[in-house]
């Protein structure tokens, strides 16, 4: 019998495999490959909470629990798991996650790849010194960095001073045949809306890089006008900042015009239920909910951070807003509200756009891309 050639191994290493773009971006990944590549998931500080959904696909995940703050036991844990698993590619996410680079090193692993997919609420700019520091430093040892958007590629080269050839961009995918426009079908959790309502949507994480103060401040602002038709807001998605935002929508008064939904699996069929997607972050690399937003048919307002716009075509998919300005989201979500047919061409343009550029095929690939030229050397 001819006996089957083993699977290159790669070691995800991430902070927690808990919920967000970039981990939803890296179990695409690793759900597309896993026949070709072994895969493998250590969380620094947990499992977090996608744990079980990589393992429904036999994934293993992991965790060397590091404590807060410094705790050099953990990396010490870390270099005798690489070393015991030997994987061909060590792939770790973003500055928490950075650290993993030396003990990789240290345990023979000849193959490092960096993934960076947006910066830290603390770091909305990239400027913080010892992060960029940090980066420069262990250039030597990480063989490609990987930036979600050209956005954080030039941000790399030019401030950071990667050099060029070590950098590999691909931009996030997703899947076009889930996120499409259809009919909107009962989602358990959204309150009865009066006819007539127009529902504003988002969908991220209750952290304070999204800017979710801005969009109810926004929001504020739109039911004030005495020309505005009934709004909703809805808000999906869970995280430290949920019940200070809890207390900001009764602070403003927006008491039954706001939904916190809460964390859901099933944000394809709540897109069905919006009149416009909105983002409000303060950074982004790819925002992976923007990209959904738009396969399904929406509108888009976003700020214009990051690698917004990369997505967004002002005037055509969507309008682009300054950061931290909820006048001016106001304004644009007013424009889209009141120009419905404007609103659906502009959403058409939109899932278009995401079907050329930024499927889950062509994301998938860039990887294998990617990793077959490093094994290959």
């Amino acid at each position: 019998m001819t006996r089957q050639p083993q699977r290159p191994k790669v070691v995800h290493v991430i902070d927690r495999f808990g919920v967000g773009g970039m981990e939803s971006v890296a179990l695409a990944v690793i759900a597309a490959t896993r026949d070709r590549y072994a895969h493998r998931i250590i969380g620094l500080r947990n499992r977090g909470e996608l744990a079980v959904r990589a393992e429904a696909l036999g994934i293993t995940v992991e965790s060397i629990d590091k404590q807060p703050g410094k705790d050099p036991a953990a990396y010490l844990r870390l270099y005798r798991r690489l070393r015991a698993l030997a994987p061909d590619i060590v792939h770790s996410y973003n500055i928490g996650a950075i650290d993993a680079v030396v003990p990789a090193r240290l345990a023979g692993c000849r193959h490092i790849v960096h993934a960076e997919h947006g910066r830290d609420a603390a770091d909305p700019n990239g400027s913080n010194a010892r992060y960029r520091w940090l980066r420069r430093l262990l250039a030597p040892a990480i063989s490609r960095f990987v930036p979600v958007s050209a956005d954080l590629a030039g941000w790399l080269a030019r401030d950071v001073r990667i050099p060029r050839s070590k950098i590999v961009l691909i931009r996030n995918g997703i899947d076009t045949e889930r996120f499409a426009p259809g009919e909107a079908a009962d989602v358990p959790g959204l309150p009865a809306i009066e006819a007539g309502t127009r529902v504003i949507g988002t969908v991220g994480r209750l952290d304070p890089v999204k800017g979710f103060d801005h969009l109810l401040d926004a929001v504020a602002v739109l039911t004030a006008r005495s020309d505005m038709p009934p709004l909703h807001l809805v808000i999906v998605g869970d995280g430290p900042e949920k019940e200070r935002l809890a207390g900001r929508v009764r602070e403003l008064g927006l008491d039954g015009q706001v939904t916190l939904a809460g964390q859901r699996d099933d944000a394809d069929a709540w897109f069905k239920h919006f009149d416009v997607y909105v983002c409000s972050s303060i950074a982004e690399g790819i925002a992976l909910t923007v990209l959904e937003a738009m396969a399904s048919g929406l509108p888009v307002v976003a700020t214009a951070v990051g690698g917004n716009p990369e997505l967004i075509a002002d005037g055509e998919t969507g309008l682009l807003v300054p950061a931290r300005q909820p006048e001016a989201m106001a304004s644009a979500l007013a424009r889209v509200l009141f120009a419905p047919e404007r609103a659906q061409a502009m959403g058409q343009t939109a899932r278009r756009r995401v079907q050329a550029e930024f499927s889950v095929a062509s994301m998938v690939a860039g990887y294998c891309s990617l990793y077959d030229a490093l094994l290959a050397r």
